[in-house]
């Protein structure tokens, strides 16, 4: 089983910052009106919690309140004056994702397909929290089509080195 002693500082921190990055990015996706972001909020926040109590010890690694405080600073460096920082949220998480997928590959390759599953199900899990549109997002789509496009973003990121 792998943690944060198996990889370098800068490895170790895009692997927590991708994984809860994408769970971020997802709630920044849509407009969920304010029911819909307090539901993504709430299911975020229970499955950074139930990760600490996962089977495999990355997971519950990644879900230690220092490694996801963490994330903080680098989230806050993606957001420059003059961009969309969203978007610029969306992009950077991808090339995390990719980063990440490469760092478990060629030191924890036996995690990769967890820690895949496991943020896929993070990302989906927010998508899915609340309802997109109409009014405080009652009565709207489920996912929107910009979430089911970052979701696909972030599956290919994952699936970007195959296992060997």
């Amino acid at each position: 089983m792998a943690n944060a002693e198996d990889f370098a500082e800068t490895e170790w921190a895009v692997i927590c910052d991708a994984a809860h990055g994408a769970g971020l990015a997802m709630m920044l996706v849509g407009s969920s009106g304010l029911v819909g972001s307090m539901k993504e909020m709430l299911v975020a926040g229970r499955t950074a919690a139930a990760g600490s109590e996962h089977p495999s010890e990355l997971i519950r690694a990644l879900c230690t309140p220092k490694a996801m405080g963490a994330m903080r600073a680098r989230v806050a460096a993606v957001w420059q004056v003059g961009t969309d920082p969203r978007l610029a949220l969306q992009e950077a998480v991808v090339h995390w994702l990719k980063e990440a997928v490469a760092a478990l590959r060629a030191k924890a390759p036996e995690e990769l397909e967890t820690y895949r599953d496991w943020v896929l199900g993070f990302a989906d899990s927010v998508a899915n929290a609340g309802s997109e549109g109409r009014f405080l997002g009652i009565g709207g789509e489920k996912v929107s089509a910009e979430e089911a496009r970052f979701l696909a973003s972030v599956r290919r990121a994952l699936e970007s080195m195959p296992p060997a």
